[in-house]
């Protein structure tokens, strides 16, 4: 018989107690679970492959409705080989102003734990712990995540509080989406609709949002699909659709009003051809005075005290009314608008304000009535009316009530001209996709939408990248029980036939760039910044207008390179770096020198500047070149450190670069024929340096080799174990039969051209079709030669395609692989000796339409606007353009 201790069943109690209460927190649910009530806006991906989402921007458009450095998260691809399913990105409000991404994640099979194990960084905290959960801390570059592991799910973000409240929401003690499951099977989106307000807090200026709050109060989730080529219109873009949800005895006025029974309207034949938007609703009979309406006026006490009055004028009032915006005009700095309110018995409406003005209840002139009444107001516009003081005019068979006595005119003029929406061609064509009842309909011009919303919205927002989105949109509900069908209709207007327009141009005084634009995100808004360095010895920050934002210079120093932008005192305040003549110059984004700069060589700087934690003590150093074949790695205060400056065999005058190989941090520097690695304390790395029978291109680093191209047309691959097939590679002079070195490194060529190879080797996952027409996706090497020809190449060494640009090409400049139009698709890019620019389709291998001709130097491809659509920045004679390719 076992002893039965207090001590011992004490321990058995305890033990128990711990169990059941991991089994609970940790119990197997569904990912819905761990999505936290706050997220107004859900992606769906449906086990899509994580990083496919991250590269294609599918759900997230890049960083458009989330702040998130997607480059920073291409990063973990490099370290994780394997299928990471992805269900769906959450999209959860901080307290900036920024919508933060939280992703779930399908274990692929290794655990969060061993993920994370491959982002710790030494020194630095890597996890710590939360309601008995760990949350892992992953450093990339540039970027830090916060994750957790939840049975099957694993839940990452920047901001570790959305993973935080994903965990709490997943173990029930914070709320979470009330949605029934499974989930549709082919949604885009889910629209947290009760939460929506959430995202309106952010895009809404201060002084606006007390009218949103729980205007979504009463409905439910709903799932939204996207699809597009279901329309004719060659405009058409594409279609939301879905069903939301509600109770109606819960319903706000506001969704009370666009859930009414559906019915049709001709208030289109009233609203002019300007409006930017209209929305056009139905209000029944039963109007109510609200018991907190404010009395603004002896009408309002007039109304609130005889209900017979009320009624009179309600009986001559039809259900149909509509809100309508106008974008600002030259009469008004800001937008203004209007409410048309459809009349049962226009006669009777207008006798009883007529009655009212001769009463003195009322004013009137020339058919305009003066009126200050909070009361008649909601009586005619429902709860999209906020006009405590306003005119209300009759036009044929509708009231028109404005702020403005002459916008009140204009439009029973615009509507006997016809200039009203009802005969738009555009419009036109979008109704007729929309049922002839509706509870609810909307169109809007986005341009002129902008415009009218700029001034109620916070300055850091999403909605020029949701503008981008389409210029015209039209959306319909329709009741159905205690459920809404919505439809939402995106179109391009024809005035889009030009795919390329061109956006600004900055003036360089006749100077030429030193280096490509810096791209980078400086200022925090919806945009991005250039900065560029001149050979006038001038440095500019550009705003992502066209306008400066920085300007200094270099004196008589002649930059080398480009600039640099670096968070250098690791304090989120980014200065601006660059190597010039025989010094490095830095400033602050107000173009002040930082203290210490510039730093002076004795020598003259050949190489672009680079940064780097060389010494890893968390501080950057600044690796520096010089005429006198030496390479520097300085400290912030411009000094050596311990076992620098290392001497090469010729000037170096590509850019060093500080990388890890065979997990040894080194730093790389090709000098002519020969490739140097040191280690950070300066010493040699065995079996480096490597000499090979031309000099070296710039380096890439793929996997365990590092990829060169050469001026003898060779690209050369360096590691311990050869990446060319035999068949293909060729054994350079001084190797061996075995195609290795003594110390075991393999160091092999392949033949590309009989010209230089100029840029840095690409390697990305690329699908071609092949001669035989079949489809081959794989990873593949992209290269360009002097002689004008581009090469995609597989890893084994077999080409795959080749163009060429039927000249030489420009020797400063190099082919990228990239969305040059913004159409989804990688396209293969380079400049030739004269400026023109190429690009070819990598999937078809088509030749890229719709190309700005004009002669440029170091174009860049980016989102520069931050709206979804692709930039082309370069250097022309007029000086720095920029151009925007509309999306296709």
């Amino acid at each position: 018989m076992i002893a039965r201790t207090p001590h011992s069943l004490f321990i058995f109690l305890l033990l128990f107690l711990l169990f059941t209460a991991c089994s609970d927190s940790l119990e197997q649910k569904s990912w819905l679970s761990a999505i936290p009530a706050e997220s107004p806006i859900i992606a769906l991906h449906h086990d899509a492959d994580f990083f496919d989402i991250l590269g294609t921007g599918s759900g997230l458009r890049a960083n458009e409705l989330a702040s998130i450095r997607i480059p920073a998260l291409a990063e973990m691809r490099e370290r994780i080989s394997t299928h990471v399913p992805i269900k769906a990105t959450a999209f959860y409000p901080t307290g900036s102003h920024e919508l933060q991404p939280l992703f779930v994640l399908e274990d692929p099979g290794m655990g969060l734990r061993t993920v994370a194990s491959r982002f710790r960084k030494e020194y630095a905290q890597n996890s710590y712990s939360f309601h008995g959960q760990t949350i892992h801390i992953l450093h990339l570059e540039g970027e830090t995540l916060f994750g957790t592991q939840l049975h099957n799910w694993i839940l990452l973000s920047k901001n570790s509080a959305a993973v935080e409240n994903g965990l709490l929401t997943y173990s029930g003690k914070n709320p979470g989406i009330s949605m029934d499951e499974p989930l549709p099977g082919d949604g885009d989106y889910l629209l947290n609709t009760p939460r929506v307000y959430n995202w309106l807090k952010l895009l809404g200026a201060p002084r606006y949002l007390p009218r949103f709050s729980g205007i979504t109060e009463g409905t439910g989730p709903a799932v939204i699909t996207v699809s597009n080529g279901e329309s004719d219109d060659p405009q058409f873009n594409a279609a939301l659709r879905g069903t939301i949800p509600f109770d109606d005895s819960r319903l706000s006025p506001f969704m009370s009003a666009l859930a009414s029974e559906p019915g049709p309207s001709d208030l289109d034949r009233y609203i002019p051809a300007d409006a930017a938007f209209f929305t056009i609703f139905h209000q029944h009979n039963g109007y109510t005075i609200p018991s907190e309406a404010e009395h603004v006026s002896t009408l309002d006490s007039l109304l609130s005290s005889d209900s017979d009055l009320l009624r009179e004028i309600e009986q001559t009032l039809a259900p149909p009314t509509a809100y309508v915006a106008f974008e600002a005009s030259g009469f008004l700095s800001v937008g203004e608008s209007m409410i048309l309110r459809r009349l049962e018995n226009p006669a009777a409406f207008t006798r009883i304000l007529n009655r009212l003005e001769q009463e003195g209840w009322i004013e009137s002139s020339n058919d305009v009535f003066h009126v200050s009444s909070t009361i008649l107001s909601g009586m005619l516009g429902g709860p999209f009316s906020r006009f405590t003081d306003f005119f209300i005019s009759r036009s044929a068979n509708a009231a028109v009530i404005t702020h403005r006595s002459g916008l009140a005119r204009r439009v029973d003029q615009d509507r006997r001209r016809r200039a009203v929406y009802y005969y738009d061609d555009e419009y036109i064509s979008a109704r007729r996709q929309h049922p002839d009842s509706f509870s609810a309909w909307s169109y809007s011009r986005t341009a002129p939408l902008m415009n009218y919303l700029e001034p109620k919205l916070n300055p850091r927002n999403h909605a020029p990248y949701l503008a981008s989105l389409s210029d015209i949109s039209a959306a319909s509900l329709v009741r159905n029980g205690e459920e809404l069908s919505f439809r939402l209709d995106s179109y391009y207007s024809e005035d889009r036939a030009d795919p390329v327009r061109e956006l600004w141009v900055f003036g360089l005084g006749g100077a030429r760039l030193t280096g490509k634009p810096l791209q980078t995100d400086l200022l925090g808004g919806s945009g991005n910044e250039l900065i560029i360095a001149t050979e006038n010895n001038r440095i500019h920050g550009i705003a992502s207008d066209g306008t400066s934002f920085v300007e200094t210079n270099t004196g008589n120093d002649r930059p080398v390179g480009s600039p640099i932008v670096y968070d250098w005192y690791g304090n989120n305040q980014h200065v601006i770096l660059v190597a010039a003549g025989n010094r490095i110059y830095a400033w602050n984004l107000r173009g002040i020198p930082l203290p210490n700069f510039p730093v002076t060589m004795d020598e003259n700087i050949t190489a672009p500047l680079a940064l780097a934690d060389v010494s890893r003590n968390g501080r950057p150093e600044m690796i520096v070149a010089t005429s006198d074949r030496k390479v520097h790695v300085l400290d912030q205060r411009g000094r050596n450190i311990s076992g620098w400056p290392q001497d090469v065999n010729v000037q170096v005058s590509r850019k060093p670069e500080f990388r890890s190989f065979g997990g040894e941090a080194t730093l790389w520097v090709t000098a002519g024929n020969a490739l140097f690695g040191f280690t950070p304390e300066g010493s040699r790395r065995e079996p480096f340096p490597v000499f090979i029978e031309s000099d070296f291109g710039p380096l890439a680093f793929h996997n365990r080799h590092i990829l060169a191209g050469a001026s003898d047309g060779h690209l050369y691959a360096i590691g311990e174990e050869p990446l060319f097939a035999d068949t293909l590679a060729v054994v350079p002079e001084n190797g061996n039969d075995e195609d290795t070195n003594e110390h075991g490194l393999s160091v092999q060529r392949l033949y590309v051209d009989n010209s230089p190879i100029l840029n840095r080797p690409v390697i990305r996952e690329l699908t071609v079709s092949d001669s035989d027409g079949n489809t081959v996706r794989e990873q593949m090497i992209g290269v360009q030669s002097l002689s004008g020809n581009l090469f995609l190449i597989s890893e084994s060494g077999q080409l795959r395609m080749t163009r060429s640009m039927g000249q030489q090409a420009a020797e400063y400049d190099s082919m990228v692989i990239t969305d040059v139009n913004g159409d989804g698709n990688p396209d293969m890019a380079a400049v030739s000796t004269t400026g023109r620019l190429y690009a070819w389709q990598v999937a078809s291998g088509e030749r890229l339409e719709h190309i700005p001709s004009a002669s440029m130097r170091f174009p860049v491809f980016t989102d520069l606007l931050g709206n979804g659509e692709r930039e082309l920045i370069g250097q022309t004679r007029d000086g720095l353009r920029c151009w925007s390719f509309r999306r296709p």
